[in-house]
């Protein structure tokens, strides 16, 4: 298999090992949800947490394929900062593909490197004392991005551009945007999500970040139902919302808008911080060819040509018929995540589907959080019958939401449940997704010798689309998402349709003429009711081709057959390349499962189309900076914060979080107790200086009456005006003769 494109670069260049201690300071922020901007000062040994002041989601949706531009502005109010880490999402199937930071007059374009290379050179780059910003994948839907040496009072604005497939199902497509990382559950063994692990979500009624997001629809069919079920929009019809677009900087004014439909959508401004996902929809009237495709040619490359085609079959082709018998394996989501109308959501989403059982049919049924417990004894399937069906439904209308969210052990658990007989086997899992250890489930799935048919809904107005999308890929089902807003029976009535209506299984195609290479079919290799066939791949010679899909249905062979072109010239889908990669890298993820056996060659990937993975980043820093042959910025002197081997010195802050426990460091005993903070230092280490700082990194109280040579300190939280800081978290930063300590406090 080839991937040559130009001059591709081969594997990482292996860097010299240099200890390099520079690192990101974390405060254990663990109870607060969402996305997360921690800002360190390692000199003073303060951290807080930060958001954009800002951010702008522009989008250029042509037919299947949307372009987003996304532009994130950071101001620093707090004085000297180091390193800025701000944890923030974007959609998991998206090919992130450029990176640049604006500061001061200058504009930073990133390169992609290796990760370990892009750490090094961003780290010598924070101690020499210069600007820089670094883009890394925490997940495919969670990232983060730091920004070096930002001064006080300026301003830094990183523009990121990334390219996705949109979502199609039953005639429409579906554009997902998510605004938050929601809180996960960290599992034993599996990778904090972001750097840190610890997240942060404005709340829905907070006066938060100001969020834009501008769509400009282009498409070769005529667009009805544009609508978004989350978000207020404002849709209007080009010719009226080009202005706005060309303000806001979607397109410039020489742009020719020459598609035959379009529209303009736009959000809607509100008070307060829309923290939900972005979920826009619009149907596909039904086109003379049916089908769409993409391409992209240069003669000069190779491969030469790229292409993203999407097949839309015959909408009579898997039409209803009388189903045969199956069995249902129900998975239900009760961990304290699920909490308010998502768990009422689920429970109705599962009694629909009970409801749908026939006498033939068999099911069972388990819950989980901490753990797993199970309708029926021993986990085996049961017949319908009103008795069954009675206990079943009494159990799910008993569950409430509590505890973590160990999903490995429910999907272990449902997988390895026994079965009765030759029946159409269905687990139908019902979560939010938010958990640590995707990899773990999706090998679970991937590697179960039954090859299980895995169907999942999702009930959140922020939900890990990741992980309810690849679990169904890899288990061959399909993934459904519904948000407060929405009804339920809409989309069980459409997932039980497929799992009723005959399958298209064992997908191939066929190609007339010169045969593509690279050619990615969908994962599951299944073709359900209301979806496409949606296929990426690489070619030497366009021109026309025939496309034919083959697949089984029933024991029966079908074939349907769509004639595309594929360009034979240059134009203007630069990002078809970029999107084939990203899709490459993202079944090579899943073949590897938990291992990285594909490291090299998603690497190399990645390198070569400028595509970001797990293992490799963006990274932007002044081009002034002189660097030596490993890659480290030469330090002009010593007076920033770095000792004579000219890195860093790092003041840490623990991880620990006080409370009603000792906490012992650096001979400083720490205790927060009924309000009370109690402070104790080792012999001849004198308690210099006592700050207290909000979340946000502001300076709220300095303790001032510190007596001569203190070792023993307790403050009850009232200022000297008497007034009491009111109930929240707090940074609590002790200077003594020996150390800074900061730690996280939180007063009742």
């Amino acid at each position: 298999m080839k991937w040559s494109r130009g001059r591709i670069v081969g594997l990482a260049i292996f860097i010299a090992a240099v200890s390099v201690f520079a690192r990101s300071v974390y405060v254990p922020v663990d109870s607060i949800k969402g996305p997360v901007c921690v800002i360190s000062d390692t000199a003073l040994g303060r951290a807080a947490t930060l958001s954009p002041s800002r951010s702008t989601y522009n989008v250029i949706v042509t037919d299947g394929l949307a372009q987003v531009t996304l532009f994130q502005m950071f101001v620093n109010d707090f004085g000297k900062i180091d390193d800025i880490a701000y944890i923030f999402p974007l959609p998991d199937d998206a090919s992130v593909h450029a990176m640049e930071m604006k500061y001061r007059d200058s504009i930073y374009t990133a390169k992609i490197f290796e990760k370990a290379q892009a750490q090094t050179i961003y780290d010598s780059v924070v101690a020499a004392g210069g600007t820089a910003a670094m883009l890394l994948q925490s997940r495919p839907n969670v990232f983060v991005q730091h920004l070096a040496n930002i001064a006080e009072g300026d301003t830094a604005r990183i523009k990121i551009k990334l390219t996705m497939p949109l979502k199609f199902n039953n005639g429409a497509y579906e554009l997902s945007i998510p605004t938050m990382v929601a809180e996960r559950y960290q599992s034993q063994g599996a990778d904090p999500v972001g750097s840190s692990g610890r997240l942060w979500n404005p709340s829905p009624d907070r006066n938060g970040q100001t969020l834009q997001i501008n769509v400009l629809l282009q498409t070769g069919f005529p667009i009805t139902d544009l609508q978004s079920p989350t978000h207020p929009l404002s849709v209007s019809q080009i010719s009226d919302v080009k202005p706005v677009l060309i303000e806001r900087g979607v397109i410039d004014e020489a742009v020719v808008l020459d598609m035959p439909y379009g529209a303009g959508a736009l959000l809607q401004q509100v008070a307060t911080y829309p923290n939900k996902d972005f979920v826009l929809r619009f149907s596909r009237s039904q086109a003379t060819q049916d089908f769409s495709v993409a391409s992209c040619f240069d003669a000069d490359q190779m491969p030469a040509g790229y292409f993203f085609c999407t097949i839309f079959p015959d909408t009579g082709l898997l039409g209803a018929k009388e189903r045969s018998p199956m069995e249902i394996v129900l998975l239900i989501d009760i961990s304290g995540s699920q909490s308010g109308w998502p768990i009422r959501k689920e429970k109705e989403i599962a009694s629909m589907i009970l409801d749908r059982l026939r006498t033939t049919d068999r099911f069972t049924l388990l819950s989980f959080n901490t753990t797993v417990t199970w309708c029926f004894e021993n986990g085996a399937s049961v017949p319908v019958t009103p008795e069954n069906l009675t206990k079943a439904k009494t159990f799910v209308s008993g569950l409430s939401a509590s505890g973590g969210t160990n999903l490995l052990a429910g999907v272990q658990a449902a997988l390895s449940s026994e079965t009765v007989g030759e029946l159409d086997r269905y687990f139908i899992f019902l979560t939010d997704g938010f958990i640590s250890n995707e990899s773990a489930i999706f090998d679970a799935i991937r590697t179960h010798p039954s090859h299980p048919t895995v169907f999942t809904f999702g009930a959140g107005n922020n939900l890990n689309r990741y992980f309810l999308e690849e679990s169904a890929r890899v288990g061959n089902g399909y993934a459904s998402e519904v948000t407060e807003n929405e009804s339920v029976e809409l989309f069980v009535n459409d997932a039980w349709n497929k799992m009723e209506s005959p399958q298209l299984q064992d997908l191939t195609i066929g190609f007339s003429g010169s045969v593509p290479e690279n050619v990615l079919m969908p994962l599951g290799n299944r073709l359900y009711r209301g979806c496409p066939v949606v296929i990426y791949g690489t070619y030497s010679a366009g021109g026309s081709r025939t496309v034919t899909i083959s697949g089984h249905r029933d024991g029966e062979t079908v074939t349907f057959s769509r004639e595309i072109t594929l360009a034979v010239q240059s134009n203007a889908n630069s990002m078809i390349p970029q999107v084939w990669a990203r899709q490459m890298i993202r079944q090579m993820r899943i073949e590897e499962g938990s291992a990285t056996t594909n490291k090299a060659r998603i690497i190399e990937l990645s390198l070569a189309y400028q595509v970001l993975s797990d293992y490799t980043a963006f990274l932007a820093y002044e081009p002034a900076a002189e660097m030596d042959a490993y890659g480290i910025v030469s330090q002009a002197n010593t007076s920033r914060g770095v000792d004579s081997s000219g890195y860093r010195i790092i003041m840490p802050i623990e991880n620990e979080r006080v409370t009603g426990k000792d906490i012992i460091s650096r001979d400083i005993t720490i205790r927060l107790f009924n309000n009370i903070l109690t402070i104790l230092s080792g012999k001849g280490n004198w308690i210099r200086e006592i700050l207290v700082y909000d979340l946000q990194g502001r300076c709220i109280y300095r303790l001032r009456r510190i007596p001569a040579n203190c070792t023993s300190f307790r403050w009850d939280g009232c200022r000297i005006s008497g007034g009491r800081i009111p109930a929240g978290r707090y940074l609590i930063r002790i200077r003594t003769t020996t150390a800074v300590t900061t730690r996280m406090a939180v007063w009742q």
